[in-house]
């Protein structure tokens, strides 16, 4: 089987300490999460931006989904495509994005923000199945601070891919991951914490060292130790798994 390629073009949590914020790229199609610098690096790591079909949100905060008013400005200006973008996240996704962009851009989204631009919404409500374009896929709810946050997992030639976005640990997270071929999950704290909202080192050995697909970690602050098993992801890298 072919191995697919993840991008990690950020691997920061909100205060990463000099790591980017969280946000993958796999196989070039499928965006995980979108902050405001994924955007400069999908150019430092050569992506084909018209090549991205799916942009999963899992949350709305900023780390995590204030890119999508800089993403949209590439197709006002620079982009075209021929076949629809879409864009899964919380219920009120479209509502916030065009909030987010009238902010961010309030001449050009009277002028309509990217108007040849083909946008479709998938907005979650509890989680369950859906699908977006040719992509079928499963949204989980998480525990983050009572939020509609998600995680989500679907398949690309045939690897089972699950996606945490931010969690604390929960029974539903154990769910999402048990049987994939590759987990990409949250490490917030380096230490030990009880911060409920988020996994630390101790959450990550205990729910991943069974794992029989590969585990690869960001959302990082700080410097975590090695963990056994478990890819630490780093600004830029690409890993064929």
């Amino acid at each position: 089987m072919d191995k697919l390629a993840v991008t990690c073009l950020g691997s920061g949590a909100a205060l990463g300490e000099g790591r980017l914020w969280s946000s993958v790229l796999i196989d070039g199609k499928v965006l995980l999460d979108l902050p405001p610098s994924a955007v400069p690096q999908l150019y430092r790591v050569g992506a084909d931006v018209t090549s991205i079909d799916q942009v999963f949100i899992s949350h709305f905060h900023a780390d995590h989904s204030f890119g999508i008013p800089f993403f949209l400005l590439l197709y006002h200006f620079l982009f075209k495509r021929d076949r629809p973008l879409y864009i899964i996240g919380p219920q009120g996704l479209e509502r916030k994005t065009m909030e987010l962009s009238a902010l961010a851009w309030p001449e050009l989204v009277k002028k309509g923000l990217a108007p040849e631009l083909s946008l479709e919404y998938v907005e979650i409500e509890g989680g369950g199945e859906y699908r977006a374009g040719d992509l079928d896929f499963t949204a989980v709810k998480m525990e983050h601070f009572g939020l509609d946050a998600y995680g989500y997992r679907f398949s690309i030639r045939g690897r089972e891919i699950a996606y945490t976005g931010d969690t604390g640990e929960c029974p539903q997270l154990r769910r999402l991951i048990d049987g994939a071929d590759i987990v990409i999950t949250e490490l917030t704290h380096p230490a030990p914490t009880d911060d409920s909202g988020h996994l630390d080192v101790r959450a990550v050995r205990r729910i991943f060292h069974r794992s029989s697909g590969v585990v690869m970690v960001t959302h990082i602050s700080g410097t975590p130790p090695p963990i056994d098993g478990v890819i630490l992801c780093h600004d830029g890298e690409t890993y064929y798994v």
